[in-house]
Formats: structure tokens, sequence, C-alpha cells
């Protein structure tokens, strides 16, 4: 079953069963992705595509849905999506190699949409702009794995990066440029906080991208 988090939404999730002869792992427990909260299974199943489809039509019957799920196909998957408000339920699955299948099993609460989802204390790097925030709990530990793009200086933007983390107290941990390679991979720390940094960018004419993971542990 998909247990319910312990973020405020939580009592918004939809319990929702498993087929039989088949595994789950979270991928997305307790998170939000650009300030939408969401959770998300995969599975791996030895029924084959149309078996797994068929159970969650099956089940999903009980949400007392007034419209059928909504079937669509893109790619290698096959997908079903199911609207009860709040929540929007989705399943992909495609095949496997071994003649069952592999699934994601989601659920997202549209009644508990952060606006405000990007992280007060990223420095200021326009005109790099934001693409995806992805917020993460687990117990006391918070990720936030930003993802940034754009047209930018590389040596400009990981100057302001270095001077943003240093000048705010933190203590550098790792900090490593490749040669050869326009790419750079830094660490910083400070008390239970932490920032993991990757800027690259496949030649000086091409966009630059940009990822900081943000750890904090409430003490």
């Amino acid at each position: 079953m998909l247990a319910g988090s312990s973020a405020a939404w939580a009592d918004d999730w939809l319990s929702l069963s498993l087929p039989p002869r088949t595994d789950a792992s979270w991928v997305m427990r307790d998170a939000r992705v650009n300030g939408l909260p969401m959770q998300v299974q995969e599975l791996n199943s030895e029924l084959p595509v149309d078996e797994l489809l068929a159970f969650f039509k099956r089940d999903w019957r009980r949400f007392g849905a007034s419209v059928a799920p909504l079937e669509a196909e893109q790619g290698a998957w096959r997908k079903l999506t199911l609207q009860r408000e709040p929540v929007q339920l989705v399943v992909q699955v495609q095949r496997s190699g071994r003649g069952g299948s592999r699934a994601l099993l989601s659920q997202m609460n549209y009644r508990d949409v952060q606006r405000d989802y990007i992280p007060r204390s990223l420095p200021q790097l326009a005109p790099l702009q934001v693409t995806q925030v992805s917020d993460t709990r687990d117990g006391p530990r918070r990720s936030q794995l930003v993802q940034l793009g754009g047209e930018a200086s590389f040596e400009i933007i990981q100057q302001r990066l270095r001077q943003h983390w240093s000048r705010a107290g933190w203590r550098p941990i790792f900090d490593r440029a490749t040669p050869g390679q326009r790419q750079w991979l830094a660490s910083f720390e400070k008390d239970l906080s932490s920032v993991d940094i990757v800027l690259t960018q496949a030649s000086s004419n091409e966009p630059l991208a940009l990822t900081l993971n943000l750890l904090e542990t409430q003490p």
C-alpha cells in the first residue's frame, strides 16, 4: 500500500492497492516537484502490461470517479490517468525484458500546490533560469534538488557560486574542475547543512547546466 506521508497534505493521499506478483519501491515518498506534492513508486511485476493495466482499471473503481480513467500511449509506455479531487492518479506501464512489466505509480495533490517553491537561499544566477525544484523529506533530513539552465558565462557563474557560499560562512569540502572539460564539481557545508554543485557546459557556445543539491538535517 502507498502509505500516507508525514507532510501536511498527507490526509489527501489515496490508499492504493498493488497488483499480485508485483514488487514496489519508493522513488519519492514525501516530495514536492515545482511545488506540487507527489508520491511515486516503481513497480516490477510478473504480470504482462495488459493485465497490470486491467488491475488498476478495476481497483480504481472504488474511488467512485464519475468518469473512467483516461488511457494514452507515449512511446513504449501506456498510461492510465484518473482525477479524484484533489488527487490525480497516474500509472505508466511498459513491457519488461522478462515478459512481465515495469510501471511508475504516482499520485499528485493539486490542492496544496506551493507557488513560491524556489529556495530563498540561492544566489543571484541570472540569466540562468530554474527549470525544476524537487523537494524531498526523509525524517529530519530535507533535500532540495534544483536544476537550472541557460546562456551564461561558465566562469562568472562559477565565481558567483563560490563567493555566495564562502561569504555566508560555508566551508569548502570539495572543489574540482575537470581538465580539458567545462565541468566543475564542488561541495560546501555549514553546521548540519551542505550543498553539492555540478556545473557543466558542452562547449563555450552551448547553454550551461547547473544542479544544486541542498541538504539540511534538523537537530
